[in-house]
């Protein structure tokens, strides 16, 4: 199948490199991101259909992801041939010269065989991914960062110690995010003054709230990725099963993350009687379970929009206790018998809490934010 798609961009950016066309909207992400129910890219979908509402011309490039298990989308252009040909060159940059005018020079090199005929008045990725490169295919493009998780001052990719990211300082990228609350942790950390002309909130679809009975259902969040150190997926795994055996009384459903791939051993949790394993929606767990429990997963935001408290795994890395030290959350020390006994206040805070950082969609501020719109 890897190979089906591989040919299949290969003829179609062979074929592209001779058709004259003009798109006002590049939208490009890695295929791990395909996690709606019909695999369908979730942070994309909205604006998809708002470009098709406006007659913006568009072209959506999809990232292979070895360690993905999803499914390709059905609309997407794969962008495999393109993709390894740029791994494949950067494998003959000079090691002295920085990773973002090594693509930059590969995306005008590549320009010129597959590019030439092609224009484009703005770039939106998601995960910064192929920024350089694009900026190299054509630097007076507009390029955008579509959030799709986590934003705050001591995340590299973004910001930290007032610094913000060469990545996005060097290829002049606008973040495109979803609340206030977020913009202005940015722009309260950010030295340079760089995101207060760099930001535009666009907000999120709205989210319809799943009203449940109260019950001892407890949705857990897994985050065994690859991201993580073995030690901190051990450090992860430790915490949960403490709290498994500290909340007998609890049934906890085990989420895995989309980009899951074995990193640790699911079985000694499920050993015990009172875990299951939970593969179906997210909004089906919210059906299910009356609370939440996780290190920092952005579900968290996700549950409290739907009045759904959360319990924190108490671990000591900075990147793992930002709900704590970044985004001040109500109940961050509360034990889940403390949220079930305080159930009516919580979850109303939450909720409240949540709508800061993700508000309602706004289809005119992202209009107004393109080149060209």
């Amino acid at each position: 199948m890897r190979l089906y798609y591989f040919f299949y961009s290969f003829f179609y950016f062979i074929k592209l490199a001779f058709k004259k066309k003009h798109y006002r909207i590049i939208f490009y992400a890695p295929h791990h991101f395909n996690r709606g129910k019909n695999f369908e890219n979730i942070y994309f979908k909205d604006l998809l259909d708002l470009c098709k509402i406006h007659n913006l011309s568009f072209l959506y490039l999809e990232e292979p992801d070895l360690y993905s298990n999803h499914k390709r989308s059905e609309i997407a252009i794969p962008f495999d041939f393109i993709y390894y040909l740029i791994v494949f060159l950067r494998k003959f940059m000079k090691s002295n010269t920085s990773f973002i005018d090594n693509d930059k020079k590969i995306g005008s090199f590549i320009k010129k065989i597959f590019f030439t005929n092609i224009t484009f008045d703005n770039y939106i990725t998601i995960s910064q991914s192929m920024l350089s490169f694009f900026n190299g295919v054509n630097s007076d493009a507009k390029r955008f960062d579509l959030q799709h998780g986590t934003i705050h001052a001591v995340k590299r990719s973004y910001l930290y110690n007032g610094l913000v990211s060469s990545n996005l300082k060097e290829n002049d990228v606008t973040l495109l995010i979803s609340g206030n609350a977020y913009r202005d942790i940015l722009i309260n950390n950010d030295t340079s003054n760089y995101f207060e002309n760099h930001i535009h909130v666009i907000g999120i679809p709205s989210v319809t709230n799943v009203p449940s009975e109260l019950n001892k259902n407890v949705l857990v969040s897994l985050q065994f990725t690859h991201d993580h150190s073995k030690d901190e997926n051990k450090q992860i795994a430790d915490s949960l099963q403490l709290q498994i055996k500290n909340e007998p009384t609890f049934h906890f459903y085990l989420k895995n993350h989309p980009r899951f791939n074995d990193e640790i051993d699911l079985r000694p949790f499920l050993s015990f009687p009172n875990v299951s394993l939970f593969s179906g929606d997210l909004n089906d767990s919210f059906n299910k379970c009356s609370f939440h429990l996780t290190s920092y997963s952005t579900v968290a935001f996700e549950a409290s929009l739907q009045a759904i408290p959360t319990c924190f795994l108490q671990l000591n890395p900075i990147k793992m206790s930002v709900f704590k030290t970044q985004y001040n959350y109500p109940f961050y020390n509360y034990l889940l018998s403390d949220l079930y006994d305080n159930y009516s206040v919580c979850s109303l805070e939450v909720q409240l809490w949540a709508r800061q950082f993700y508000q309602p969609f706004c289809e005119e501020t992202f209009l107004k934010s393109l080149k060209n719109a």
